[in-house]
């Protein structure tokens, strides 16, 4: 494959995180976060005064192709992203008799458990 030659501004091209699934190969991931709280309050008037948010949660949805001879890990289970510990919340193994086998795996990460 040639080297890449670009021009312009410099932009993140790619995967965040190409080596620690070992069982798949990483072909898309999804990264998202969001509070768990998130309380307003309003005056008199109804207009917005305070917002109070927090415990911070970093979501993740990683699209892959299944290796043969990889085991897929179980749900519940901790795996790394990206330098970011997920707990595995799911796990979604699609076949079929004219593809791979294609895996999505989805893991959370709540603010306050290492």
């Amino acid at each position: 494959m040639a080297d890449a030659i670009e021009y312009g501004v410099a932009l993140f091209f790619g995967l965040r995180d190409k080596t620690s699934a070992t069982y798949m190969v990483v072909q898309s991931d999804d990264l998202s976060q969001s509070f768990a709280l998130d309380v307003e309050v309003a005056d008199e008037d109804g207009r917005t005064i305070t917002d109070h948010l927090d415990d911070r949660r970093n979501e993740i949805t990683i699209d892959g192709v299944l290796k043969v001879d990889d085991a897929i890990p179980t749900n519940g289970v901790q795996f790394t992203y990206d330098g970011i510990q997920y707990i595995l919340k799911s796990i979604d193994d699609k076949g079929s008799n004219k593809d791979y086998r294609k895996v999505t795996v989805k893991g959370i990460k709540y603010q306050e458990i290492a």
